[in-house]
């Protein structure tokens, strides 16, 4: 009975409730697809930095990393980069000399980090010969090439086929300079990393340097990046002596990021939620006192408080779960739709190549989201009920309907 009731006394006002489920339909619908957005970016960001940037894992000297100093490198490198391609879970190895250099033009010069990398290794690792915009990928004929971003090439005025000159400290720490002919330019979705960056053969670097056959950075690229943590545990337990990192610990703030989206999203979705239950409770507390005389008939009756509670709770459960099936729906259709083919934000690239994200993104959600989403929606209707029922509740029989 109760269930009929409260069915009927929602569709009383048509065009009222009618605007109400048009309002949590297009609510949800935004609070969903929003998160989609900011979730897929993220994810793609992610993504990108792993598969292109910093790999899943990095090994170093365990004193590398305070000052970059070329003398702490990895001990028996090759043998470390055979023994971890070798481990279960691995997908790609590379080793690198990397040091902090100054490159020099005859229009200037900026700081960067010299990545002295094995061209084939690093290709497959991070993808490197994919990256170029202009020019060719590493020779095997020449030596001293260096590829620069293209960013780097504009401030410097360089171009493909142009000379610049490293300056870096040896390992015995003294400043040696070499001049490395521009091969290609890159381009990556990344500003600061481009900025930062250029990358020459290893051989070439370490000839400069005094590392011979030295490495001082490994990185390794997993076959899944869900779950980094076996295979970190397992290298750690291997290579007591190093320091073996996950990318979470390489960059922090792409761990933060990861945390923080779901978070965001949801606190973004309790706004739009908040927004809505305000018109919720307008909407039933305007039933309730419109029918103040037929509540106190019923009360009258005999029909207790707890029956009439659970009927403007029911009320407002149907008023909200009629929109909010349409909502999702619609919100689904909508991210497998963008997710497939993208949303072209280009015209704002350089301003998100900042912060490292691409021009296209990918919205995308997974069940645990729609779940949740349904769970808040649920939360909000019970609470929206409460003022309108406990209105109702207050009412006097006599007093209603003599009203």
């Amino acid at each position: 009975m109760l269930i009929k009731l409260a069915w009927r006394n929602i569709w009383r006002h048509r065009v009222r409730s009618g605007v109400l489920f048009a309002a949590i339909a297009i609510g949800v619908w935004a609070g969903v697809f929003t998160m989609a957005f900011y979730y897929g970016m993220s994810m793609q960001r992610l993504k990108t930095a792993i598969e292109k940037e910093i790999s899943d894992l990095q090994v170093h000297h365990a004193d590398f990393k305070k000052d970059y100093d070329l003398q702490f490198h990895i001990p028996e490198g090759d043998t470390l980069l055979d023994f971890l391609a070798s481990q279960q879970g691995v997908k790609a190895v590379a080793g690198r000399t990397v040091s902090r250099a100054m490159i020099s033009a005859a229009r200037g010069s900026a700081g960067i980090m010299a990545n002295g990398v094995f061209p084939e290794a690093e290709d497959r690792v991070t993808g490197l010969s994919k990256k170029l915009d202009t020019g060719a990928y590493f020779s095997t004929s020449r030596r001293n090439e260096i590829l620069i971003s293209t960013k780097t090439a504009h401030k410097l005025k360089l171009k493909q086929g142009s000379k610049a000159v490293l300056t870096l400290i040896t390992q015995d720490g003294h400043l040696t300079s070499g001049a490395f002919r521009v091969a290609g330019l890159f381009k990556t979705t990344n500003g600061p990393y481009d900025e930062l960056n250029v990358f020459v053969r290893q051989p070439d670097l370490n000839r400069l340097t005094g590392m011979g056959k030295g490495v001082n950075e490994i990185a390794v690229l997993l076959e899944s990046h869900d779950d980094p943590d076996s295979v970190l545990a397992a290298v750690r337990q291997a290579l007591p002596d190093l320091q073996v990192e996950a990318w979470s610990e390489i960059a922090p703030e792409l761990n933060l990021l990861y945390e923080m989206t779901d978070f965001s999203s949801y606190i973004f979705i309790a706004i739009i939620l908040l927004g809505l239950s305000f018109g919720i409770v307008n909407t039933m507390l305007m039933s309730v006192l419109e029918r103040t005389r037929e509540l106190g008939m019923i009360m009258a009756l005999g029909m207790n408080k707890v029956r009439v509670f659970f009927m403007i709770l029911l009320e407002t459960l149907f008023l909200v779960f009629s929109g909010v099936p349409f909502g999702l729906l619609l919100a689904f259709i909508t991210v497998e739709y963008t997710g497939r083919f993208g949303i072209d934000l280009s015209m704002f690239s350089d301003a998100i190549s900042g912060f490292g994200y691409d021009a296209y993104i990918y919205p995308a959600l997974q069940g645990y989201h729609y779940l949740a989403v349904i769970i808040m929606v649920a939360t909000a209707a019970v609470l929206s009920s409460l003022f309108p029922a406990r209105k109702a509740l207050m009412l006097n029989p006599a007093e209603s309907i003599r009203g």
